[in-house]
């Protein structure tokens, strides 16, 4: 009895704080809402053949040279629907909006039901340093992790049921559980629904491994709360628990995870963390007993502070090491190393491309960067270091190449370079000639495709063989759990035949080539990424062992020095370090597979064809927020409303506010208008607001109509962003006593020309802008009897770095 008591009075309790968080809510969001300009974000371009098909639970929005990956992609999602809904115990009340793009060099997606968002998916492939790199079929994996975000954020019961139709789709209890949970939770569904997904990966065990020997309390990393949520599942019940936790939380006021899991499993979320993070300890302690039952392999590290070191180079002259590296203190870069004196300096900014090369003369490194082509692009590009000018040049623009090499000095002097090739959601291998530019510098000749897998198949890292006559490269292909090593002869007559070295359901990446000729790679074959060498008879044999694990290995020239970056609780290192003489016996140092669900195959649905029409606004452009309003104190009530729109792509975009306060009688509007059709951002407001004031004894009333009208564009690259906009304003103000106009305000339109620059860099552990520029010029001036006078802004504050984190900030 004492028990139930207990339960009705945090019910209650629940219930009472909802309301009053409502009500405080419903009060400070009294200010007109507007839709935030995503299309630039997501580079929805405007200018796309946008089309859509729908199914019976979603409608997709694609670019009609996407429409093979949409048809395929709607499939996945109605499979992926009659899967989790009964999981998650949730129907949505609409089609579930989906945008494909293949705009951008990295696999990414994301998903929100706020305001009827809906899903976007990013149709690369991943790399395999990527964590999303375990997968069999990259499209199935994403799809299920994200509609699993969703329906799972979906969720409205109880209370939260009729507060969605009073206020829109922005009252929804589970879109705010902890990022680690929601993660968590989709990460765990991706592992249950497909072969492998990263709840089974190395990379996560690897995670855990270095937090132990690292002595970390807790998740240890910013990955290892998706490993940490994503192993809690199976302690606390299994995924048929998680669908009630998702119900349950769904009819509660948010963030009482406590609450809800003792509710259903009868035990705190405290007790189920602290079994589940001993039980870890002494099953990763274990991991590394086996793994230390042989000698490890000694490393010394050659950097610090370290967030990720990618892939790594060594001249041809052996005076440098290049590589690329993202610290705490700054944002990612190409990275030299002076092996003389063991200096290490930044040379220039780099996204991403986990390979780059010297140029035999050791004069060049040719890598890959991502950069920001256009508001609507952010495709991976060949460029160039020289370091004798000490400047970065591009080689390609908009080619989405990526991860190149350069050909050994014995085929035509370095002249030729391999890199993969990105072409609608599948990635290939390309070569091209590497020419002189007549100007001291490089240029590419014409691409050459050599190869591409299948839809959603992945080429990486490819390396030329010592002889220069054939490439090696690593190759997922889609529907295989597993990465293969393949190589492909350059001199072959076509077709052109891939030949498979290595195909043994692991994840066998990042092939390096000896001095010598001879093939190594990295694999997960023990549990625990290695390096292994290639034999020619077939086989493979472990040269390294390591307790974390060990990715883009390369070698320095006329030795057995490998160079390769080390994971550890702190991030990832730049090492180097020297391969067994002797083959280590793997089944001695080879770990158990991590606890993971069992998959459960998704009912097989016979493929349907969907029908293809042009995008229309329609329904997406409904209102997707909506937000009431009422106020009252004596002698007044005031009560309005605000909604606000959108459309899928958004090409339209608007807003409106309409309120009325008893007191003064007259109603006040506003409201606004964003087009993006043409490129620019057009956007039109209107508002008419009344207001009362105090005269002597009597209460007047005042009334301003204003219209606005500006129109802006983005000019953005990697790491700058200039944004010019032309304004246009017309208003006037005016006073009446009862019905008598006693004051009307002079009409002076005015025009305002603004731009606005930023370039600035910040860190992991900046709190503000650390170097680069903010700055903004506008002029306004105003039309008086004809005659224009005008105002001048000129605002720019500098970042100069000092030190890390130790800035000298002048502005004027």
């Amino acid at each position: 009895m004492q028990k139930g008591s207990s339960r009705s009075s945090l019910r209650f309790l629940r219930l009472t704080i909802s309301v009053l968080c409502i009500l405080l809510w419903s009060d400070v969001s009294a200010g007109v809402p507007r839709a935030q300009n995503f299309g630039d974000t997501l580079g929805l371009s405007p200018g796309l053949n946008w089309q859509r098909l729908e199914t019976e639970h979603f409608r997709l929005n694609f670019p009609a040279e996407l429409a093979e990956v949409a048809q395929k992609a709607a499939n996945y999602f109605e499979q992926a629907h009659a899967a989790l809904s009964p999981i998650l115990q949730w129907e949505p009340r609409t089609r579930v909006q989906v945008v494909i793009l293949d705009n951008l060099d990295a696999a990414n997606g994301m998903a929100t039901p706020m305001q009827r968002f809906g899903i976007v998916l990013m149709t690369t492939p991943p790399d395999p340093w990527f964590t999303t790199a375990y997968y069999d079929d990259w499209l199935k994996l994403v799809i299920v992790h994200e509609y699993t975000h969703f329906l799972n954020m979906d969720a409205t019961r109880s209370l939260w049921s009729p507060l969605r139709f009073v206020f829109g789709d922005i009252l929804l209890p589970n879109s705010i559980w902890p990022s680690w949970m929601l993660e968590g939770l989709a990460v765990y569904m991706e592992t249950l629904l497909t072969e492998v997904g990263r709840g089974r990966s190395a990379y996560y065990e690897m995670v855990l491994r270095a937090a132990v020997e690292g002595g970390v309390k807790g998740a240890g990393g910013d990955q290892a709360a998706y490993r940490v949520a994503a192993g809690l599942p199976g302690p606390i019940g299994g995924h048929n628990l998680l669908g009630e936790l998702s119900a349950q939380s769904s009819r509660r006021v948010p963030f009482f995870l406590n609450l809800n899991v003792e509710d259903l499993t009868g035990q705190s979320w405290y007790g189920h963390w602290n079994g589940w993070v001993e039980d870890t300890r002494r099953r990763i302690e274990h991991q590394l007993s086996t793994i230390r039952s042989r000698p490890e392999t000694p490393m010394e590290r050659l950097t610090s502070r370290a967030y990720q070191v990618l892939g790594s180079a060594v001249s041809p002259d052996g005076n440098w090491l290049a590589f690329t590296m993202e610290t705490y203190d700054r944002r990612m870069g190409l990275y030299l190393r002076d092996q003389r004196t063991g200096k290490i300096e930044r040379v220039a900014d780099k996204r991403l491309g986990s390979q780059l090369a010297f140029t035999p003369d050791s004069r060049h490194i040719v890598f890959s960067t991502l950069e920001v082509q256009s508001v609507y692009t952010q495709y991976s590009d060949l460029a160039y270091y020289d370091l004798e000018r000490k400047r970065v040049a591009m080689l390609s623009r908009g080619l989405r190449a990526r991860d190149p090499d350069v050909s050994p000095a014995l085929l035509n002097d370095g002249k030729s370079v391999v890199f993969t090739l990105t072409q609608k959601a599948v990635t290939g291998l390309a070569r091209a000639a590497l020419l002189d530019d007549g100007k001291g510098g490089l240029k590419l000749g014409e691409p050459q495709v050599l190869y591409m897998p299948e839809a959603f198949g992945r080429v990486a890292n490819p390396r030329f063989a010592s002889d220069g006559q054939s490439v090696y490269f690593s190759l997922h292909p889609t529907g295989t759990a597993g990465s293969q090593i393949a190589q492909l002869k350059l001199n072959s007559e076509p077709p052109v035949r891939v030949e498979i070295l290595v195909a043994d359901g692991k994840l066998n990446r990042f092939p390096a080539v000896s001095p010598s000729g001879e093939l190594y790679f990295v694999s997960d074959a023990t549990g625990v990424d290695n390096i292994y060498r290639y034999r020619p008879d077939g086989g493979h044999e472990l040269l390294t062992n390591v307790t974390t694990g060990l990715h883009f290995p390369t070698f320095a020239p006329g030795g057995d020095v490998i160079y390769a970056s080390a994971f550890s609780h702190k991030g990832s290192d730049l090492v180097r370090l020297e391969a067994a003489e002797v083959p280590i016996d793997r089944e001695a140092v080879t770990i158990a597979a991590p606890p993971a669900p069992q998959a459960v195959t998704i009912a097989p649905v016979e493929e349907q064809v969907f029908p293809v029409s042009d995008y229309s606004v329609y329904p997406s452009i409904l209102p997707r927020q909506w937000i009431p309003r009422f106020r009252y104190q004596p002698g007044e009530a005031y009560f309005g409303a605000q909604l606000l729109g959108y459309d899928a792509v958004d090409r339209h975009r608007y807003s409106v506010d309409l309120s009325y306060s008893t007191l003064i009688g007259k109603p006040s509007i506003y409201a606004s208008y964003t087009n993006r059709s043409l490129g620019p951002s057009l956007t039109i407001q209107a508002e008419q607001s009344h207001g009362a004031f105090q005269s002597g004894e009597s209460l007047n009333l005042a009334r301003r109509n204003t219209l606005t009208a500006d129109i802006s564009y983005p000019f953005r690259r990697t790491y700058s962003t200039l944004v010019p906009t032309v304004a246009v304003a017309f208003d006037r103000s005016y006073e009446y006593a009862g019905e008598t106009l006693t004051y009307q305000s002079q009409f002076v339109p005015r025009l305002d020309l603004r731009l606005a620059f930023s370039n600035s860099e910040s860190s992991r552990l900046g709190v503000a802008a650390e170097s680069g520029r903010q700055a903004f010029a506008g002029t306004r001036t105003y039309f008086v009897d004809k005659q224009p006078v005008w105002k001048a802004l000129l605002m720019d504050r500098e970042f100069v770095r000092i030190k890390d984190h130790f800035v000298w900030s002048p502005s004027v």
